[in-house]
C-alpha cells in the first residue's frame, strides 16, 4: 500500500482552498483539509513519504494535451526526427497527464506506435490518452475507422486533422465535419466526448472551413480543438470568435518569436489577451506541442529553421501568466489543468484536487517553478531532483 501526505500545502485546485494538509492512499487522494493526518494503520505501510510544503504552491498536476511521444520533426530528412520523449521530460515539467498524437510524419511513425508510446509513460507512472488520425485525410488509425478507435480502443480521446497548412491537400469544410462526426458519435459509443484537435497552418484561410462546420453544425463546435493559433494575430482572433461560439482555442507554449518568427504571441500574453478579449476561460487551453518541430520556411519552401518544441515551456508560461501578466492564479490553472480534464472528459479523475481524484499533485517553488510531484499517488520528483527515469534513460 502507498502512503504520502503533504503538509502546510498553499492549494489551488484550481480554486483556492488555503492552507492545509493532503493525503494519499494508493494512487488518489483521500483527504484533505487543516488537519488531516496520517492515520493510525499507516505504519503498516512501506516508509509513508512525508513532504513539508510550507511556502509552496501546491497544485494539480500539469496536462499537457499536444505532445509528440514518439517524436516529431523530420521535414529535412530522417536526420531531423525528433526523438521520442523520455520520461524525466514531462517529470521535471510537472506534467502528470499527456495526449500524444502524430506530427507531418503519419509514413514511418504510425499511431499504433502512439498507442505503444502512452502505454509505456503510462507503465512507468504517468497518466496518457492519445489522439488518432494526423495531419492528412483519410485519416491513419487503428482499426481502420476513427470512429471505431473512438470506441474499442480505451486511450483515444480525440482525432487529429491539419488545415490550411503547405504540407496536405486542402481540407473541404465537408470532410472537416465528417471527421469532427465521426469524433463526436465514436465518443458517443464510449461515454465520452470525442475531440478533434486541428493544426492550424500558416496559410492565410486560417480558421475559414471550421467556421464553415460551425455555421452549419453548431452541435459540434464542443469538439473542436483549434491548436497552434498563436502562430500569428489573424489567426489567434479567429480562434477567439471559434472560443465564443462553443470551441476551444489551444494555445502552444512552445511556439514564440524565437521557434516560429516574429508575428508569433507569446503564450502567456496570448492567454492574457484572450481573458482581456472576454474570451471564456473555460475555453482557452494551452498544451507544448513537446517534440514537435517548429519549422520555419524560405520563399523556395527549403526548411531554413527548425527547433524541437519543449514541453517545460508549459510551466514557464504558466509562470509568465502569473508573475508577468497578473492573471490570478485559479485563472492561470485552468489552461494546463481543469479545462484539459472537462474538455477530455476525464474530470473530476484528473484536473482537480479533490478526494477521489487522482493523486497528481505539483508543489511549486517560490519562483514559481516544479519543485515536487506525486503522478498517480507516487512520488516522482523531488526538490526539483527527478526519482524516476524512463527504462533505458541514462
Amino acid at each position: 500500500m502507498n502512503i504520502a501526505i503533504i503538509r502546510n500545502a498553499d492549494i489551488h485546485a484550481p480554486a483556492p482552498l488555503g492552507r492545509a494538509n493532503i493525503l494519499i492512499v494508493n494512487d488518489r487522494i483521500a483527504a484533505i483539509g487543516p488537519h488531516v493526518e496520517l492515520p493510525p494503520w499507516a505504519g503498516d505501510a512501506a516508509d509513508p513519504v512525508d513532504v513539508d510544503a510550507a511556502g509552496c504552491l501546491t497544485t494539480p498536476g500539469l496536462m499537457d494535451a499536444h505532445v509528440h511521444i514518439t517524436g516529431g520533426g523530420g521535414e529535412a530528412g530522417f536526420h531531423t526526427q525528433v526523438p521520442p520523449l523520455p520520461l524525466s521530460v514531462p517529470v521535471t515539467g510537472g506534467v502528470t497527464t499527456i495526449g500524444g498524437l502524430l506530427g507531418t510524419d503519419g509514413i514511418t511513425r504510425h499511431v499504433d506506435n502512439v498507442l505503444a508510446k502512452a502505454c509505456s509513460l503510462e507503465e512507468e507512472g504517468l497518466s496518457t490518452f492519445i489522439m488518432t488520425g494526423g495531419y492528412p485525410l483519410p485519416s491513419p488509425t487503428i482499426t481502420g475507422s476513427v470512429q471505431r478507435d473512438f470506441a474499442c480502443v480505451h486511450k483515444v480521446r480525440g482525432a487529429k486533422v491539419a488545415i490550411a497548412d503547405h504540407r496536405v491537400a486542402p481540407v473541404s469544410a465537408q470532410q472537416l465535419a465528417a471527421l469532427a462526426t465521426d469524433a463526436r458519435v465514436g465518443g458517443m459509443l464510449r461515454g465520452i466526448v470525442g475531440m478533434l484537435i486541428i493544426h492550424i497552418g500558416a496559410a492565410p484561410e486560417g480558421l475559414a472551413r471550421i467556421f464553415e462546420v460551425v455555421d452549419s453544425c453548431p452541435y459540434l463546435a464542443r469538439h473542436l480543438i483549434a491548436t497552434h493559433i498563436n502562430r500569428s494575430p489573424s489567426v489567434f482572433e479567429q480562434a477567439e470568435a471559434l472560443a465564443r461560439r462553443g470551441g476551444y482555442m489551444d494555445i502552444s507554449s512552445g511556439l514564440n518569436a524565437r521557434t516560429l518568427g516574429p508575428d508569433c504571441l507569446k503564450p502567456s500574453t496570448a492567454i492574457a489577451r484572450a481573458l482581456r478579449d472576454g474570451v471564456p476561460a473555460e475555453h482557452i487551453l494551452m498544451s507544448s506541442d513537446g517534440y514537435g518541430s517548429a519549422a520555419r520556411y524560405d520563399d523556395a519552401g527549403h526548411v531554413e529553421g527548425l527547433v524541437a518544441s519543449d514541453l517545460h515551456t508549459l510551466a514557464a508560461e504558466f509562470r509568465d501568466c502569473v508573475r508577468e501578466e497578473g492573471i490570478p492564479l485559479s485563472t492561470a490553472l485552468l489552461p494546463v489543468t481543469g479545462n484539459v480534464a472537462r474538455a477530455f472528459s476525464l474530470h473530476p479523475a484528473k484536473g482537480e484536487l479533490a478526494p477521489g481524484s487522482d493523486a497528481d499533485i505539483l508543489i511549486w517553488n517560490d519562483d514559481l517553478r516544479p519543485q515536487t510531484l506525486f503522478a498517480r499517488g507516487r512520488l516522482m520528483l523531488r526538490d526539483g531532483v527527478p526519482l524516476v527515469r524512463g527504462t533505458f534513460e541514462n
